[in-house]
């Protein structure tokens, strides 16, 4: 199965390691092997390394090197930040932030929750071995 992720222009990727951890970002250009052009209506314009860069399945339609404004009407259009948010890893990365952001009593509540959720499974496993 050939790789479907390649890197192009136009091509969603977070950002995974660095101060823009978890950031998403589009790639506008590719500078050499190592090092890529990325954007995003929100953050300033950077080099990235490619080792820096996690890609994703999306892709929008943009020339090369695309100003601010053309790549926010080519996001919007494409709606692809919302596709991605409504995807598995989206999903992940949500269900991550909203962890990170729990308060300790949060937390006890998820760990009762969870407690009496494998105390049914164990029951219902009991019976059906017996």
């Amino acid at each position: 199965m050939p790789f479907t992720r390649n890197v192009e222009i136009g091509r969603l990727a977070i950002v995974n390691f660095g101060p823009d951890y978890g950031k998403l970002v589009v790639i506008t250009d590719v500078l050499d092997h190592h090092r890529a052009l990325v954007d995003h209506p929100d953050q300033l314009r950077r080099v990235e390394s490619f080792k820096r860069l996690s890609l994703t399945d999306f892709k929008v339609e943009i020339p090369r090197l695309a100003k601010k404004k053309v790549l926010k009407k080519a996001l919007e259009e494409s709606e692809i930040l919302t596709k991605f948010a409504a995807s598995s890893w989206g999903l992940k990365l949500k269900k991550q932030a909203e962890k990170t952001t729990m308060s300790d009593f949060e937390r006890y509540k998820n760990m009762i929750a969870q407690k009496k959720k494998n105390a049914e499974v164990a029951k219902v496993l009991k019976k059906m071995t017996a």
